[in-house]
C-alpha cells in the first residue's frame, strides 16, 4: 500500500511543478499549503520534495519525504514564479525528477 501511495504522490506532485499548482499536504500531522519546485532523490535514496510552504507552521523553504506526505490534494490555486531564494541547484538533491 505505501508504495503504491508513493507512486500516487510522485505524480500528483509532478503534475502539480508542471502546471505550478499549489498542493494542500499533511505532514508530520500538520496541515500545509505548499508551492512545489523540486521532486528528486536526496542523498540518503528517499524521493523527496522542496517546496515554498504558504501555510502550515509558517512561511518558508521545506524539504518533505514523500513517503511521509498524508492527505495531498491539487488545488485551484497556481503559482507564477519561483519562491524568493529558489536555487535550482539545490544540494539537498542526488537526481532531480522534476523542477520548476
Amino acid at each position: 500500500m505505501q508504495n503504491s501511495r508513493n507512486e500516487s504522490h510522485e505524480r500528483i506532485i509532478r503534475d502539480a511543478i508542471t502546471g505550478r499548482q499549489v498542493l494542500f499536504l499533511c505532514y508530520h500531522d500538520v496541515e500545509r499549503t505548499i508551492e512545489p519546485h523540486i521532486l528528486g532523490y536526496d542523498r540518503h535514496g528517499h524521493l523527496a520534495l522542496s517546496a515554498w510552504q504558504v501555510a502550515g507552521t509558517g512561511a518558508g523553504w521545506r524539504l518533505f519525504h514523500v513517503d511521509k506526505i498524508t492527505g495531498l490534494l491539487g488545488t485551484n490555486s497556481r503559482f507564477l514564479k519561483p519562491a524568493p531564494g529558489y536555487n535550482r541547484r539545490d544540494p539537498s538533491f542526488e537526481r532531480v525528477l522534476r523542477q520548476v
